[in-house]
Formats: structure tokens, sequence, C-alpha cells
């Protein structure tokens, strides 16, 4: 049967077979293997990688008007005056979380924020020194009720997100599989004694398989498991080997 919904795992069995090896501490992967999954795991798409964001947050030398890079909103402000700190607060947020802006090595106060899903239309104000203003490089503005005026950006489309496994939801952690459609997808790990029929993805979009779940704090290896084949997580840039040689994946559960 499939599980589509968060379930707890109780910690793997001690009994070591050869199916479940002990594994040693993660191996940590360098920095050109890690940009290289990164580009594979967004498959050709322009989802933003922490390379090209870096990139357009310090490449910013005037206020521009607020664009998107990949799932990440930029806005960009330059104070008149002098000014010890600038933010942003969002209505989606009901404006109680003060986001600050980072001032790259041209003076421009800039924000990378990840757009939350579903949200399509961002309603904002810049705080300068505790004072809230419109963004002065967006021409789109609106009033509500009382006569405030904030400005305003409409995603014209879903923008493109990285995936990163496994990400921490309110079912758990949820791991994304990407692969041919209409396949069995299993994830395979200590966590479930390395059992490859406990744990089925589900095909939530074509090609894409989903998992959320528990699993006890510290560290875990596993692997996927499609039409007989291991394979390793791509969205993932961790690993480990066990001592047959094979390279699985790793990550941490906290708390």
């Amino acid at each position: 049967m499939k599980r589509t919904s968060a379930h707890v795992h109780q910690p793997a069995a001690r009994t070591v077979t050869r199916a479940a090896l002990v594994l040693p501490r993660p191996k940590r992967i360098g920095l050109i293997r890690c940009l290289l999954l990164m580009a594979m795991s967004v498959a050709a798409s322009w989802a933003a990688s922490p390379v090209s964001l870096d990139i357009a947050v310090k490449s910013i030398g005037a206020p521009q008007p607020p664009h998107v890079v990949g799932d990440v909103l930029i806005l960009s402000f330059r104070p008149d005056q002098p000014t010890r700190f600038v933010g942003v607060r969002f209505a989606h947020e009901s404006w109680s979380v003060l986001h600050p802006c980072a001032r790259n090595d041209k003076g421009m106060f800039v924000l990378d924020y990840e757009i939350p899903e579903g949200v399509r239309e961002l309603r904002y104000r810049i705080v300068e020194d505790g004072l809230w203003t419109t963004d002065p490089s967006n021409p789109d503005t609106d009033v509500d009720p009382s006569g405030v005026a904030f400005s305003v950006y409409t995603l014209t489309s879903e923008p493109v997100r990285t995936v990163i496994n496994p990400k921490a939801t309110d079912g758990g952690l949820t791991f994304v599989f990407n692969g041919p459609p209409g396949k069995r997808v299993a994830l395979v790990g200590d966590f479930n004694n390395w059992d490859p029929f406990m744990d089925l993805l589900a095909e939530t979009a074509p090609g894409t398989y989903t998992i959320s779940l528990r699993v006890p704090p510290g560290g875990h290896w596993y692997y996927f498991l499609s039409e007989g084949r291991r394979i390793l997580d791509r969205h993932n840039a961790q690993t480990g080997v066990t001592p047959d040689g094979v390279t699985v994946s790793y990550f941490e559960s906290t708390p």
C-alpha cells in the first residue's frame, strides 16, 4: 500500500545484514560537483542556483524594478539620505515579518526573497530606518481601505522552484524524485531498515514523486529505488559510501 501521508519511523533494528550495512561518516563533496548536482536537479530549467542568485544580488548598482530569478524575488533600494537599516514587509505575512535587506558593495540595499508556494501577487512596503514607504523603483502601487499605499508585484506564472532534499514541512521531511512517469519509486534508507517496500512515493504530477515522513534525529543514509535500480538523490549534494563501495545519499535530521 502506498503511503501518501506523513508517518513516523522508529529507529532501525540493530541487526546488521549485507543489505543494511553500517556506513561511515558522510563524505561532503566538492564545490564543483555540488554545482553540477544543482544544475542536474533543475533539469535545464531556470530555477535560481546559489551562483546565479549571488551574481544577481552583487551586480545591482542602481535601483531596479522588482524581478524574479528562479523562485526568488529581487528588490533593490537606494536611500536618498544616510540610512542604517532597510527592510521589507509583505501583506501575505500580515505585515508582521520584517525582512532585512543586505547592502552590497555598490551601496545598494537588496532583498532576495523566496516566493512562497501559491502566492502570485506580492504586496509589500519598504521600511527605511523605521519609516514605511512604497518602492520608488516599482510604479505599480495600490491603496488599502485606510488610504495607506503599498507596492504590488504580480507574477505572470508560477516560478520554477529549486528542489533540495529533504525539505522540512508540517508533515516532517519531504523528499522529491523526478523521473519517467508511471513508475514505482521507493525511498530506501537506514530509517526503514532498508526495506524497498515500506516507503513508496506518490506521483503528484507526471514524473514528479513525493513522500513525507518523520525520522529519528541524527544522520541518515538512503537512496531511491525504481525499476530495480538504486538511484542517488540528485537533489541532495551530500553522500556517503558503504563498505561495499556503494555511494548513497546522506542527510541529518534535527529534533
